[in-house]
């Protein structure tokens, strides 16, 4: 008896660890990738007649919020934000006894702000719809929204508002009546809305308040106002350019209005101001603006000094927010303090430009440093003009390129004898001819170039005294080696243009974006861009609206869009030894 007592109990004890091991050993299966359903809600989706002052929308799953403040939109926006939180399975929207607007539809997207609780699935595109009236409107808007400078999408932050007030201050004094969200690749769809004639304007809101009033707020904005009904019919405002398209678009078998396009930029409207300005040494004034000078006729005049003959060279830079002032008078430069008063133009409050004059005292501070026997060395006293080549010693450089030599101080005198172009053939060390140009703006580059041959060594050799500063010393010896590929290395690029507008600036840009090359003229409709190392690239347009050989952001107070900028449609592989011929049109109007 008691050794059946004995067996039972083991018995049991074996089969309890067997149940705990299936318990406690998890057996997998298949990764949940179904997004939650919506079973039903309270009141119903798409409900008329609305009157409750709660809504309770029932799911399938537990399931969470993913950044629901950022993404939740209503339209058209409430006066008071809506109380919403998971309870289990439901969401639960409590709207409160706010007063909401007769006969209105309104629309809570949510986008992919529902997931489930464990994996993230999330529900796409979800929205809740009610009206206020007897019927639902269910009219849409859809388009796309894309950065002007280089027709990329925002990737945060955007919204799209819409105005049935067509006064141009509305989006800075008036609460939108619809709002909507682009994606990711910068499309946006509205929908339930009215039929009416609308305002289209997109935001990077920065304060989250729906308005465009807070200056670096990036903005976009459609010319014109435009219609929309049931036969998706649309005016346009002949006094302006707008960008909608002819062509519709179909979506759910439903027609719906042709694509807005709109064109994000960020206004320019810092305040011209002097950031700063240093004397480093007693001959050279700097003077470093916030932005370029509206116009480059800088007067300068002194106030602790007279004197009536030219006592400086002035040198600008290429961006135009630099100025230097290299002294000529020793009586100037042997001053201290130098105290003067510089007239420009900038933007009053109105945004009118005036003549303004600012003042700016440079004060010189002698630098030095003692010798091993305690005497002191000025710096001033070591008269080496310093040359800074744009290559490196034993660099490579490219069939078409120029070495640049810039000096520390404006060139007075060039002895073309003491500089050296010499090409390595065999054992031969040959002098050859080149050109030498001074860069007519940045006054102390020097720019040296010849029909550089493949797959060549050479040397540039610049003896001392080969350049002498307007202050009357000599640069030290500069000797540079640097070597040329084969021609075969390079590829390509030839585009036919079969329709030119006026101003166009053609730029190649890398994989990074970054701009290799630029150009404003060419001839029988063709751009070339020549020796360019293997690896991709595209080309970007921009229509130069105003002549000044760059882009230009919009102002919406002046009706001015950003400068117009389109990309050719494919990206180029430049390969070895290759011409990639291409043709490109343009719209010119």
């Amino acid at each position: 008896m008691q050794k059946l007592i004995y067996l039972t109990l083991i018995s049991i004890i074996i089969l309890s660890i067997i149940n705990c091991a299936r318990v406690g050993s998890p057996v997998g299966g298949e990764k949940d990738i179904l997004a939650p359903e919506i079973i039903e809600s309270i009141p119903n989706n798409y409900s008329t007649n609305f009157s409750t002052d709660k809504i309770e929308i029932q799911l399938n799953e537990f399931i969470r919020f993913d950044n629901l403040q950022q993404k939740l939109v209503i339209s058209p926006p409430l006066t008071e934000k809506p109380e919403i939180f998971v309870k289990g399975k439901s969401i639960i929207i409590n709207i409160g006894k706010q007063k909401l607007k007769e006969n209105t539809t309104y629309t809570l997207s949510f986008y992919d702000a529902i997931v489930d609780n464990n994996e993230g699935n999330a529900i796409k595109d979800y929205e809740f719809v009610f009206s206020t009236g007897s019927r639902l409107d269910s009219l849409s808007v859809n388009g796309i929204v894309l950065r002007a400078f280089d027709l990329e999408p925002e990737k945060e932050g955007i919204e799209v508002l819409l105005y049935d007030l067509l006064d141009d201050t509305v989006p800075k004094t008036t609460p939108p009546l619809y709002i909507g969200k682009p994606d990711e690749e910068g499309r946006f769809r509205i929908n339930n809305i009215k039929s009416d004639t609308f305002r289209i304007f997109a935001l990077q809101d920065g304060n989250r308040n729906h308005y465009f009033d807070q200056s670096g707020e990036t903005f976009a904005f459609l010319d014109s106002s435009f219609l929309v009904e049931a036969s998706q019919e649309f005016l346009r405002d002949t006094t302006a350019k707008d960008t909608l398209t002819a062509d519709t678009t179909e979506i759910d078998g439903e027609e719906i209005l042709p694509d807005v396009r709109l064109f994000l930029f960020v206004e320019d409207h810092s305040i011209q101001y002097l950031k700063n300005s240093t004397r480093e040494t007693r001959e050279h004034l700097q003077m470093v603006f916030n932005k370029p000078l509206k116009s480059k006729k800088l007067e300068i005049t002194p106030i602790n000094f007279d004197i009536t003959d030219q006592w400086f060279i002035k040198e600008e830079f290429i961006v135009g927010d630099t100025i230097n002032l290299w002294l000529t008078d020793t009586t100037v430069s042997g001053l201290d303090l130098i105290t003067l008063e510089l007239d420009y133009l900038k933007k009053d409050s109105t945004g009118n430009y005036i003549q303004f004059a600012d003042t700016v005292t440079l004060r010189y501070i002698s630098l030095s440093g003692k010798t091993g026997r305690g005497k002191q060395i000025s710096v001033e006293t070591q008269k080496t003009l310093l040359l800074t080549p744009s290559i490196r010693n034993n660099s490579q450089i490219d069939p078409n390129q120029k070495i640049v030599i810039e000096s520390k101080t404006p060139v007075e005198i060039i002895d073309t004898s003491k500089i050296k172009l010499f090409l390595f053939e065999d054992s031969l060390k040959i002098n050859t001819g080149y050109i030498l140009e001074k860069d007519s703006l940045q006054i102390r580059k020097f720019r040296f170039s010849t029909e550089w041959q493949e797959a060549a060594k050479y040397q540039l050799v610049i003896l001392p005294g080969a350049f002498t500063s307007i202050y009357n010393y000599n640069n030290d010896t500069l000797i540079l080696d640097f070597n040329t590929r084969k021609l075969d290395y390079y590829g390509k690029i030839i585009v036919t243009l079969k329709e030119i507008p006026d101003n166009l600036i053609i730029q190649l840009l890398d994989n990074k974006g970054e701009v290799k090359r630029e150009k404003t003229g060419w001839k029988n409709r063709r751009v070339e861009f020549t020796f360019l190392p293997p690896g991709k690239y595209r080309l970007k347009a921009i229509y130069d609206r105003n002549k000044n050989g760059k882009w230009d952001t919009g102002n919406y107070e002046e009706k001015r869009q950003p400068e117009k900028v389109i990309f050719y449609k494919k990206e180029l592989d430049v390969r070895t030894n290759w011409d990639l011929e291409i043709k490109w049109n343009f719209e010119t109007k």
